[in-house]
Parts: C-alpha cells; structure tokens; sequence
C-alpha cells in the first residue's frame, strides 16, 4: 500500500467513492502538516519519515489537535471520518461556503429548540 502522499486516484478506484475519501484524507493531513510546521516538527524529506519522527511530531501536535478536531463521545478511538467533519464545523480548511452552512445548521438548530418550546 502506497503512502498517502504517494497515493493516486488509480490507487482508490475500486472503493466506492474512493478518491472522495482520498481527498478528504488530505486535506486533514494539509492540516497536520501546517500544525506540525508551526511546531518545527515536519520533515519536508519524504525519505527521513520513519516511526520515531512521526512519533515526535505526533507528539508537538496531538494535545493541540485532540482539542480542537477531536472531541467525541468516544474515549479511545475516533475515524478520520469524524475528525474532518469536526475540522469542516471548525472551518479549518477556511472554506466561506462551510460558514454559510455552519450558521444555517446553528438557526435550524435554534429554530427547532424554540419550538420545543
């Protein structure tokens, strides 16, 4: 199995929405980079990556990152899945159009509590 950075679209044809997915996985990565950047703690050598650096920049970035994309109700584990959708809420990828559909889900939000009301 090909690294992510290493992955292509032909890599993912066979899952179904496939290179949906493969996107997603790297846009969280994109945010992992830039965190780990700000950290000194990216290597930008593909070949210098092994278990001790990926440790050590998990390590600069995880407290960091568990506060802001991490936050279940799951104690131990959490899917990428989730992670991007709570990245996406965040607007980490500073999308204008995720703001928009943050502030309607807030009104319909509201909307709805009032009228339990």
């Amino acid at each position: 199995l090909p690294a992510l950075a290493q992955l292509d679209s032909k890599h993912v044809l066979f899952i179904k929405g496939g290179n949906k997915m493969r996107h997603k996985m790297s846009s969280v990565m994109r945010i992992v980079e830039k965190m780990a950047r700000e950290k000194n703690a990216w290597y930008d050598k593909k070949s210098d990556w092994d278990y001790d650096k990926v440790t050590k920049m998990w390590d600069a970035i995880s407290t960091e990152f568990k506060a802001k994309y991490c936050q279940t109700k799951r104690k131990t584990q959490i899917n990428y899945h989730t992670v991007y959708r709570n990245m996406t809420d965040a607007n980490a990828f500073n999308n204008p159009r995720n703001k928009k559909e943050k502030a309607k889900r807030l009104a319909m939000q509201q909307q709805q509590q009032a009228a339990m009301v």
